[in-house]
């Protein structure tokens, strides 16, 4: 087998690099580009606490990649049934409250959304192996793992070193990205990551990176990492999602960290899809209602 790359192999990256002519990741087309741009080939994580919905955040951008560039999408949650996401997903789609939608209409934007999802059966757990072998066999561009902690697997530092390399080497032989859900640990739950003072005192604050249970393993072997944060007992701002971009290993590509206590703010939008700075990218794909 031959191990070595060739000599003179990386030139046309080079000189690429050296005129402007690195590609850019892809753009949804709203406030979140300015931050965020999907890339192929990476290991991405996303942290936040319990109920702050980082399944909806994701689906939602996963909708709007799929609809403006046709990627393709294989989920596996283990805390959703699929039926739930593409509950979610049709609701964001059409524009409508789910329950004001016709059996027809149901049916028609359910077959044409499973062109883009598809869904791993959680009857059972995998472990990250199994799952690496579903995601590869799919043909599809990216593959979400929702939540890591559901996985069967070795819950030890050397473990999760272990399989963020299993990812690592999944991404760079196959081409997807992966997105992997990920919990804080419980220090970040306590007292001292509680605000003390201000408009949202008594309100549970974003985690830090340096949260993530399982340690630095994910921060050291990931690419991007997001921290998706909502304050789920505040009047208003419960129906606010603070998007923090933590990690971008790659800027030349496109893509940035959001500033200290600066995250970019994401309005539910009575669950139609959020709206980011009043843009709702999904609008100009939704079918004409009749």
């Amino acid at each position: 087998m031959d191990t070595l790359n060739k000599t003179g192999s990386a030139i046309e990256y080079l000189l690429n690099y050296r005129d402007g002519k690195i590609k850019h990741g892809l753009e949804i087309e709203n406030g979140l580009d300015e931050y965020l741009k999907f890339k192929r080939k990476q290991v991405c994580i996303i942290l936040g606490h319990d109920n702050v919905g980082k399944t909806y955040f994701i689906n939602w951008y996963f909708l709007a990649l799929a609809l403006k560039h046709e990627l393709k999408f294989i989920i596996w949650s283990g805390e959703n049934q699929h039926g739930q996401i593409l509950r979610d997903l049709i609701q964001m789609y059409s524009g409508q409250q789910f329950k004001t939608l016709t059996h027809e209409q149901i049916v028609s934007y359910t077959s044409y959304l499973e062109q883009y999802f598809t869904f791993v059966k959680n009857d059972r757990l995998y472990k990250p192996e199994e799952l690496f072998a579903i995601f590869e066999k799919s043909e599809c561009d990216v593959a979400l793992i929702d939540p890591f902690t559901g996985l069967d697997r070795n819950m030890t530092y050397e473990g999760n070193y272990n399989f963020m390399n299993a990812a690592r080497q999944f991404v760079n032989k196959t081409g997807m990205t992966v997105y992997i859900n990920t919990h804080p640990n419980t220090e970040s739950g306590r007292n001292s990551n509680i605000y003390t003072e201000g408009e949202f005192k008594g309100h549970l604050k974003s985690p830090l990176k340096d949260h993530i249970e399982g340690g630095k393993a994910f921060l050291n072997r990931c690419d991007d990492m997001l921290v998706v944060h909502r304050l789920i007992k505040h009047d208003v701002m419960k129906y606010v999602t603070w998007i923090s971009t933590e990690k971008i290993k790659d800027i030349d590509t496109g893509g940035k960290h959001t500033g200290l206590n600066d995250p970019v703010y994401l309005e539910y939008n009575y669950g139609l899809g959020f709206r980011v700075y009043g843009k709702d990218v999904l609008d100009k794909h939704r079918p004409t209602i009749k």
